[in-house]
């Protein structure tokens, strides 16, 4: 079974607060993604945060749940593509072969998805409901990582990870994609 990386270490600014810890359907926002990983098969967790209080706050979270790690961002760019290549190059140093991600702001997301993906045989398996979910890709790190150094600036994460040789898994549109960016989103 493959690790899993949770992004979380976003500003969450239309939100007004942290995303990861909000309370959505009795429980953190991030506990609901960890579980759904979980019973998808991914068993160690890592948490990309942005920085020590962020990492404090979510491991007590995530407390309940067993072989769950924080890293650090540490580019100095703040966006989902520098925050992913940070977290990237931690998990090759971490000898970390396949990862798969996911956001921390779709608490909605079940084992499911991540069952399935894992039948892909691309670096980059991405899944797509009524349109590309790159942030909940499995992929080979090292390719990845390499692809994101080698792309422009301006370029998409998704163009990005296109960029690599990828495999497209089609889902029904479902709740289980929709992310929770701004209080409205909640309702």
């Amino acid at each position: 079974m493959y690790p899993a990386l949770i992004l979380a270490g976003g500003a969450s600014k239309r939100m007004g607060r942290n995303k990861a810890t909000m309370v959505v359907e009795g429980s953190p926002m991030i506990a609901g993604v960890a579980h759904a990983l979980r019973d998808g098969g991914c068993k160690s967790i890592i948490v990309a945060v942005r920085d020590g209080f962020q990492r404090q706050e979510i491991m007590g979270a995530l407390s309940h749940l067993s072989d769950v790690q924080c890293i650090l961002d540490n580019d100095l760019e703040r966006s989902a593509k520098s925050g992913l290549k940070s977290a990237l190059r931690e998990c090759s140093q971490m000898g970390i072969e396949r990862i798969q991600l996911a956001p921390c702001d779709m608490p909605w997301i079940n084992s499911q998805v991540f069952e399935r993906l894992r039948e892909g045989g691309r670096p980059v398996v991405m899944p797509r409901g009524e349109r590309l979910q790159p942030l909940l890709s499995l992929v080979d790190v090292d390719v990845v990582l390499g692809a994101l150094e080698r792309a422009d600036m301006r370029a998409s994460l998704k163009n990005t990870l296109r960029s690599v040789p990828c495999q497209i898994m089609n889902f029904a549109e479902g709740v289980q994609f929709r992310n929770a960016n701004a209080p409205a989103d909640l309702d």
